[in-house]
C-alpha cells in the first residue's frame, strides 16, 4: 500500500483504531383524509426525483481554483461496469480531477458492499455511460481539497457516503472525488473498515428516522412514550442501526427477524416477532398483541409483501409515518399513514445534510451505536465480486460485508 500514498505521511494514511469486538477478518408522500393510491419507494433510494431549495449540481461543472493536494496521479486501478452485467478490473483508470472548489478527492482504504451495488449491474440502472464506477460507501484518507474546502485537510481519515450520477465519487476504484459537505471524520475509536459501513446502511437508518419519520434525536429524545418503531426485517444491518436510534430516541421498537438472528435483534433492545414457518397473517397478529394500537411508525426493509404487510399493523387511531425502503407497488392507505419516499441522494444534493452525519459520529464516539458484525475481505478491487456474490446469495444473516484496499 505504501507505493499509494502518494505523497502522504505514511503515519497518517495508515493509521487504525482498535477495531471494535465484532469485526472479524476473512481472506415521503403525505395522504389527506381520503383514502388514496401512492407510489412508494422505488429500487434505488438514491435515485428517486424531487426538488430541494438548497440543493448543488452533480456533476459541477465550474473550473477548480489552486488546491490543496498531494503529488498527481494520473491514473489509477478500478474496478469498472464495462457493459451490462459485466465488471471488468483495469489499471489505468483516469484518475479523479477536481471540478469545484469544494471538493474532496480521497484515497480509498476501506469499501462497502450493497444489495444496491450487485443489483445495479445485473438489472442494468443507476448506470448513465459505460464503463462506469459503482459504490457507495468508503473510507480513506484525504489525498487533495479544494481551496473552499473547510473542516477537512489532507491526511485525515475520512468516511463518505456518494451518489452513482457521477462516476468520479464511485467507490469502487483507488481514489474518489466527492462534495466536502458529505466528507466525515471518522470517530477515533473505530478503523477504516468499521467506518465504510456507515455511508449506506447508518446514513440510511438515520435521515430514515430523523428526517422523514419525526424520531427524536439522542441528543432531545423523548421522555416517555407508548408508541412503538416496527422494523420488518430488524436484522439487516439497516435495521439494526434503525433499532438503536430509536430506543435512543425514546421509542419502543418492536422487529421482524428470523430465530437465527433473534437473540442479537433483542440485544439492541428490540422486542422480537420471529417470522420462520408463519405466514404474515400470523406475523401480524403477533405484532398488533404485543404493541396494539402503539405503533406509529415502520420500517420494511423486505420487499412489497411485508410492506403491505406492515401497513396491517399499524395505529388506527394515531398518525402514522411510514418508510418502505425496499420495494412497494401501488398501494391505499389510510389517510392518518404518511407514505415516505426516502431519497438517500439528498444527503448528497443538499450540503445541510451534513449534520445527519455528524449526529452519527457523535453516536459512534460516545460509545452509544454498535455497529454490525464486519466480516473485512482482503485482497483489495480483486475481491469486491467475490464480496458481491456473497450478498447476493442472502446468507449474510446481518452481517456487513466490507473489503480492504490497505
Amino acid at each position: 500500500m505504501s507505493a499509494l500514498l502518494c505523497g502522504i505521511p505514511q503515519f497518517l494514511a495508515r493509521r487504525r483504531s482498535k477495531p471494535q469486538e465484532n469485526t472479524t477478518y476473512l481472506e415521503g408522500v403525505p395522504v389527506n383524509s381520503e383514502k388514496k393510491t401512492v407510489v412508494s419507494a422505488k429500487v434505488d433510494p438514491f435515485d428517486s426525483a424531487s426538488s430541494s431549495a438548497s440543493t448543488i449540481a452533480i456533476p459541477p461543472t465550474t473550473t477548480a481554483k489552486p488546491a490543496e493536494k498531494a503529488p498527481e496521479t494520473k491514473s489509477q486501478r478500478a474496478l469498472t461496469v464495462a457493459s451490462k452485467g459485466q465488471y471488468a478490473l483495469v489499471d489505468d483508470f483516469p484518475a479523479p480531477e477536481l471540478q469545484h472548489e469544494k471538493e474532496v478527492v480521497i484515497r480509498n482504504y476501506a469499501v462497502g458492499l450493497n444489495p444496491i451495488d450487485w443489483k445495479s449491474v445485473d438489472y442494468n440502472f443507476c448506470l448513465p455511460a459505460f464503463p462506469w464506477v459503482t459504490g457507495r460507501e468508503m473510507a480513506g484518507v484525504v489525498e487533495k481539497v479544494g481551496s473552499e474546502v473547510k473542516g477537512c485537510k489532507v491526511g485525515d481519515r475520512v468516511w463518505t457516503s456518494t451518489y452513482y450520477r457521477d462516476a468520479r465519487a464511485g467507490c469502487f476504484q483507488e481514489l474518489v472525488t466527492v462534495p466536502a459537505h458529505t466528507v466525515s471524520h471518522i470517530p477515533s475509536n473505530i478503523s477504516f473498515e468499521e467506518a465504510a459501513c456507515l455511508g449506506v446502511a447508518a446514513l440510511t437508518a438515520g435521515m430514515t428516522l430523523w428526517k422523514w419519520l419525526d424520531v427524536p434525536l439522542p441528543s432531545a429524545p423523548a421522555a416517555t412514550s407508548e408508541e412503538y418503531l416496527l422494523v420488518w426485517g430488524g436484522s439487516a444491518v439497516t435495521g439494526q442501526f434503525a433499532i438503536q436510534m430509536a430506543k435512543l430516541g425514546g421509542l419502543n421498537v418492536i422487529a421482524v427477524c428470523s430465530e437465527r438472528t433473534k437473540s442479537m435483534t433483542e440485544e439492541l433492545g428490540a422486542k422480537v416477532v420471529t417470522r420462520d414457518g408463519k405466514s404474515n397473517e400470523e406475523i401480524i397478529e403477533e405484532l398488533r398483541s404485543i404493541a396494539g394500537e402503539n405503533i406509529t411508525r415502520v420500517i420494511d426493509l423486505v420487499g412489497n409483501s411485508t410492506a403491505v404487510a406492515a401497513l396491517k399493523t399499524v395505529s388506527k387511531t394515531k398518525p402514522v409515518h411510514f418508510a418502505p425502503l425496499a420495494m412497494m407497488k401501488d398501494q391505499v392507505v389510510e389517510g392518518h399513514i404518511t407514505v415516505h419516499t426516502v431519497e438517500m441522494k439528498r444527503f448528497v444534493l443538499d450540503e445541510e445534510s451534513d449534520k445527519w452525519s455528524q449526529e452519527l459520529n457523535t453516536l459512534i464516539e460516545s460509545g452509544k451505536l454498535r455497529l454490525p458484525k464486519i466480516e473485512v475481505m482482503n485482497g483489495g478491487l480483486e475481491a469486491v465480486e467475490a464480496g458481491l456474490e456473497r450478498i447476493k446469495k442472502g446468507d449474510m444473516g446481518g452481517v456487513k460485508v466490507v473489503v480492504s484496499l490497505a
